[in-house]
């Protein structure tokens, strides 16, 4: 096949590997584009996706209202005015309220602010792809680079021949980023996230829960709550963890009450008692990984969603980057097509785009390690509530987050 859009007789054949909110996100893009031959693989015997709450801000209702997929999620959120606190910061060892943020509706395409499960937005998701499209039960093993094109090779035996395209949504342990980059290693980064979904009702007895979304921190570690609506309480937690007992090899184990409430016996009462509700836990070892200077590669491979940017944490926007690299994926690959331009030079513009995005969502993390470093370096050492107050506010001095959930992929000034 010639290196380009316009000059194939066969449809440009693309392999998503797979079917996460990113990859479902590229499967409704890349099949709006005219002249494609679309293939899903995942490597999961029944979709399902494995979390807890997951948020949805102005970006990404955005992007989710041009996939289609908004209206999917209209029955799991309520709509709020300005009298609900959207977040609140406490400190986790004596209960302070250190800030709070009210909830404003300035968005023009949904609602300020909502947490859903992360399973109903891939449903949402999902309900826009075309009935059977997706392989499961697709573990990729290798990728085999040939003149026609690529190779995928399964775990179960089977392959899939001459892939112009392969894109690469399958997440932070990515056998596709490992192909494209066989150097670029990812490291344990000693926390493990501790998450669960429980019934309100299992911590209506616990005083003085917040009406919303609060991180209760400690120098170390910090607890998330949020209560959602249908009556589920979210918790999200994180802890530190030697690499024997992270279970790193598993994402979404099943961890017991015994292996998560010790972490957390010197919090606020309050959230002794939250973090003593749960009767079992999903447990996610954290890890990341240097930024790819590119996310393309060998001008037949993309990368999108975590598997773009390992990063130990995603803002709560994981989501919307997934969405907003599979859109950006679709408008090169259009234009190109209809400027007669080459496949390498669409995934140049691709590169051009999402790299710097992700350039700036590292140095984020960079500087609040570096924030990090120097209210631990203090001496005297600070008081544990101090260090807290401290360091939010370094944080919050030093790199605004607030940008991230307004941008919009689609502005050429982006």
């Amino acid at each position: 096949m010639p290196d380009s859009l316009t000059g194939s007789v066969r449809p440009l054949r693309i392999a998503i590997v797979g079917a996460g909110p990113g990859g479902l996100a590229a499967a409704i893009a890349l099949g709006r584009l005219p002249n494609v031959d679309l293939h899903v693989f995942d490597q999961a015997r029944v979709l399902r996706e494995i979390g807890a709450g997951i948020g949805i801000n102005e970006n990404t209702w955005r992007l989710l209202k041009w996939y289609g997929a908004d209206k999917n999620l209209d029955a799991y959120y309520k709509k709020r005015d300005e009298s609900v606190i959207d977040i609140q910061m406490r400190d986790g060892l004596t209960g302070e309220l250190l800030g709070q943020r009210w909830q404003k509706d300035s968005s023009p395409v949904g609602p300020p602010y909502a947490r859903v499960e992360r399973y109903k937005l891939q449903n949402a998701l999902k309900k826009e792809v075309p009935e059977g499209l997706i392989q499961l039960s697709k573990r990729l093993v290798e990728i085999e680079e040939k003149d026609t094109g690529l190779t995928l090779k399964f775990e179960d035996g089977t392959s899939f021949e001459d892939a112009d395209l392969v894109v690469g949504a399958d997440g932070i342990r990515s056998v596709v980023r490992k192909f494209a980059f066989p150097d670029h290693k990812l490291s344990f980064s000693g926390k493990v996230a501790y998450r669960v979904l429980i019934p309100q009702e299992d911590v209506a007895h616990i005083p003085d829960i917040p009406p919303s979304a609060c991180f209760w921190h400690t120098p170390t570690t910090h607890v998330y709550t949020n209560p959602l609506d249908e009556g589920k309480f979210e918790i999200a937690t994180r802890a530190l963890e030697t690499d024997e007992n992270a279970g790193k090899v598993s994402w979404g184990q099943e961890a017991t009450p015994e292996q998560v409430v010790h972490h957390y016996k010197d919090y606020h009462p309050t959230i002794r008692a939250i973090v003593e509700a749960p009767k079992s836990w999903l447990s996610f070892a954290l890890f990341g990984g240097p930024r790819l200077e590119t996310v393309t590669a060998k001008g037949r491979v993309v990368l999108i969603g975590d598997a773009a940017h390992p990063l130990s944490g995603a803002f709560g926007a994981g989501a919307a980057f997934a969405l907003e690299d599979a859109y950006t994926l679709m408008a090169t690959l259009g234009y190109a097509r209809t400027h007669s331009k080459p496949q390498s030079w669409a995934l140049e513009q691709f590169d051009e785009i999402r790299s710097p995005h992700y350039e700036k969502l590292y140095h984020i993390l960079n500087t609040y390690e570096q924030v990090n470093k120097e209210v631990f370096a203090i001496e005297p050492p600070l008081d544990p509530s101090e260090l807290v107050k401290l360091r939010l506010q370094k944080n919050a001095a030093g790199a605004s987050t607030a940008w991230i959930y307004k941008y919009d992929v689609r502005m050429p000034s982006n």
